[in-house]
This record gives C-alpha cells, structure tokens and sequence, in this order.
C-alpha cells in the first residue's frame, strides 16, 4: 500500500460524496480510504456505504462526535499505509494528486511533509493558489509560522511515522492543523512544496446543503482560533503574538469584542506605547480595563 488517506466529515451528507469520488478515482491505486464519520445525525455513513461500498479500499468508521482533531487521530490510529494524506470532507483532489505529491516526498527524502499549491475557491467567488495567497509564506520555518503562515490539510500529504508520532492536540477543535506544524517544525521536521495545482479548497458548499452552517463566514471565529495557537508559542517564541502595532491593534479589537478583555489588555498597552497619538490608543485602553494606563507609559 502507498497511501492512507483520512477524510474526516460530520453532517455533510450532501458534499462528502465528493470528496471522496475523488480520492477513489486517483490514479495512484495502492491506496487505502478511511472515513471518520464524527457522529453525524444525517445518514452520512449510510450514504457512503450505498454509494462506494463496493470498493474495497474504502472504510467508514463512525464515533461519537469529539471534533476535528479527534476525529483526525481516530483515522491516524486507523491508517497503515507509510504516507497520510488528509482530506477535508468539503474539498476535493484532482487525479494525480497522489501521485504528485507522494513522488515529491520519495523525491525529497529529507522532507515529512508536502503542501500542494492548490486552489483556495473563496465566498466572494475568487480562485487563488495558495502559495499567491497575500501575506502568505511558506511553512518551513518557526519564523515563517510567525508571519502567519499555516497549512490547509486537504493540501497536505505526511510520512505516516512522523504524523502518528505528532498526533493533532484534541485539545484545538479549531486550529489544530497550524498548531501541529508548529510541532512539527520545531521537532525539526521539514516540509517541501508541491508547485503543481491538484487540489481545491473550497469555502463554498451546494446551496442549501446541510454543510453549509459549518462554514464559517466570519472571521473572528478564525482569527480567535489562530490567536490561541500563537499564544501557547508565545513565551518561547515571542514573535508569535508580539508583531508590531498593527497586529496589536487588530487582536486588541477582536478579543474585545469576544469578551477577552483580560488578554487584550496586553495588546492595547502595546498599541499606545507604540502609538501614543493614535485616537485608538485610549479607547483600546478603556475597553480592556487598562484603568489609569496613559497613552506614554
């Protein structure tokens, strides 16, 4: 067998057919499905049963609902094949992308991990690669995960000793993906990059699916996960939440407005000291309860 891959998926009957059609007709055969089915309500596992039961590569294993991260280590436990390859229950491959991506890791043997430039497909109706996305840097460094990089795990395809080794932390049902390449770098592990388009992320589902209240349109939800991953990292990374004025504003604003004041005290106390005229500074300061803080202290 040359390849595991893990989908996981709760509730998603309407797209995670889809998504597996496209693991199935891969042009790199040797391979094993599993499907962690997180304790759907909406006859999911009965769909992919009557739909691809047939096939013998693949394996539905449901349980009850623990999150994406869980969910993701059920399928790690689950798999037995020397490279993993994760796949959202909303995306989809192209067909050689196996193929491509475990021959650049055969290629690449100092490599563990390989991120495919695939097409991110946004609300607004947008198709970028990902290694165009702006700001975005490559994953290949503890510095590049400060200047906000992360991995999308449709993407992204893992020598299996070194993924079952790392394991997701259940603890980040959101996230948990970036908070594992953290690890992972700073394990010393590498990761390479795959120029080729194979695969899609996509942040829109069929009108009307049931899929469709799990995709997050807004962005605090995303912003607040990220922020939590960076701030485990921040004592023995600095840089992870300490990113200059803008960065303290911004996260300032968003913990405020999820009742985190305590934590983005921190930041508004940043903000003023780096921007002490700025008309943002004092309020930021008042609504993290900064009381009898001045703009030049």
């Amino acid at each position: 067998m040359r390849a595991s891959v893990v989908i996981t998926t709760y509730n998603r009957r309407s797209v995670v057919p889809q998504a597996v059609e496209s693991v199935l007709g891969q042009s790199l055969r040797d391979i094993e499905v599993i499907v962690v089915d997180d304790g759907s309500t909406d006859g999911t596992a009965d769909e992919l049963t009557r739909r691809f039961g047939q096939d013998s590569r693949l394996r539905v294993i449901s349980r009850v609902n623990g999150g994406p991260p869980v969910a993701r280590n059920t399928g790690l436990d689950a798999s037995s094949g020397p490279y993993i390859a994760l796949l959202d229950s909303d995306d989809i491959w192209h067909r050689d992308y196996l193929a491509s991506q475990v021959d650049v890791l055969e290629r690449h043997p100092e490599a563990d991990m390989v991120l495919d430039n695939g097409m991110c497909h946004t609300p607004g109706g947008e198709s970028v690669p990902l290694f165009d996305q702006p700001d975005w840097v490559f994953p290949h460094t503890i510095d590049a995960m400060c200047e906000l990089s992360y991995i999308l795990p449709s993407f992204s395809v893992f020598r299996a000793r070194v993924l079952r080794e790392l394991r997701f932390d259940e603890t980040f049902r959101v996230g948990d993906d970036t908070e594992l390449m953290w690890r992972f770098l700073a394990a010393g592990h590498r990761s390479v990059g795959n120029a080729r388009t194979l695969a899609e992320y996509r942040a829109v589902c069929q009108p009307g699916g049931e899929a469709a209240a799990q995709l997050t349109g807004e962005q605090d939800p995303i912003l607040l996960a990220a922020y939590d991953v960076w701030k485990r990292y921040g004592d023995r990374y600095p840089r992870a939440i300490d990113r200059g004025p803008d960065f303290h504003r911004e996260f300032a604003e968003v913990l405020i407005r999820n009742d985190r004041a305590h934590e983005a005290r921190w930041h508004a106390e940043r903000f003023a000291q780096a921007a002490p005229d700025d008309p943002d500074a004092e309020r930021l300061l008042r609504l993290s309860g900064a009381v009898g803080q001045t703009t030049g202290s």
